[in-house]
């Protein structure tokens, strides 16, 4: 390595240095404790929690299916997961049946599912990387946070935009997850399989479904909604909007509360019958 290429690096390493160390100085703990930082720190760990719930849904089902003419009793396990796609889910007999299905996989028709799946847990992904930017922001470029004009615009406007999210993606995802429910539920399935209907056979449910984790995003959903509606009052008191808006109410009111009299106003006049008109 050459001397100069040599300086450059240890020039590049000592900014790098001097900017860790001043940032380090400049970081603002104290903000986590203020609802403007604190409440960032709910929506950071809330979004995981629903994204990740939501993503982890998966489970199994079985039932038996006994043929009366060859007393042959089959079992078929069905799987779905992440994104619930459950005209393509899975479902096998695990030995030899006995009747030809008239089909593999645990539905024909998911309706939006999969769509509402992706969005609620797009809204979530995305949620957790904001909140993580913006705490950030918050504990070690405050300074800059309360200078720069547009970056409280900035939260302000994304704060906006996730509640809109989540309201949208939590309806359209408990929606979803009633649908998933239905689609998978035993009773259904036995009764949309036709070799069900068959004199010869006999279908029973040997394995129920799990959705806990899918009841518990959909309550996550609705607790972010909450969260990042009422964060929205407390960014907004963080733009310049709003910090013009109560200087001059507060103007206002001082000047309201302190009215100019007729004693405060010294009118003296002087007449000169030389003084020309």
């Amino acid at each position: 390595m050459s001397t100069s290429a040599a300086a450059t690096v240890v020039t590049a390493a000592q900014k790098a240095q001097n900017f860790a160390s001043q940032t380090v100085e400049t970081a603002r703990t104290e903000v986590l404790k203020e609802p403007l930082g604190f409440i960032k720190i709910l929506q950071l760990f809330l979004a995981l929690l629903a994204f990740a719930t939501a993503a982890s849904g998966g489970s199994e089902l079985a039932f038996n299916i006994r043929c009366s003419n060859t007393s042959v009793n089959v079992l078929y396990i069905g799987k779905y997961n992440y994104p619930y796609d459950l005209k393509n889910a899975p479902l096998n007999p695990k030995q030899k049946e006995c009747l030809e299905a008239d089909r593999t996989t645990i539905s024909t028709d998911s309706k939006n599912i999969v769509s509402s799946a992706q969005f609620f847990v797009f809204t979530g992904v995305t949620a957790f990387l904001y909140s993580i930017a913006f705490l950030i922001i918050y504990i070690f470029f405050r300074h800059k946070y309360n200078n720069i004009v547009y970056l409280p615009l900035i939260d302000f406007g994304s704060t906006c935009i996730f509640s809109i999210f989540w309201f949208a993606g939590s309806i359209a995802w408990s929606k979803a997850v009633s649908d998933l429910q239905h689609y998978t539920k035993l009773e259904f399935i036995i009764e949309s399989m036709s070799f069900c209907d068959k004199i010869n056979t006999n279908c029973y449910g040997n394995k129920n479904p799990t959705y806990t984790n899918l009841i518990v995003s959909c309550i996550l959903g609705f607790g972010n909604l909450i969260l990042w509606i009422g964060n929205v009052w407390f960014v907004l008191k963080e733009t310049s909007w709003y910090k013009l808006r109560n200087q001059m109410s507060q103007e206002s009111n001082v000047t309201s509360n302190n009215p100019i009299s007729t004693s405060d106003i010294n009118i003296s006049a002087h007449y000169n019958p030389n003084d020309k008109i």
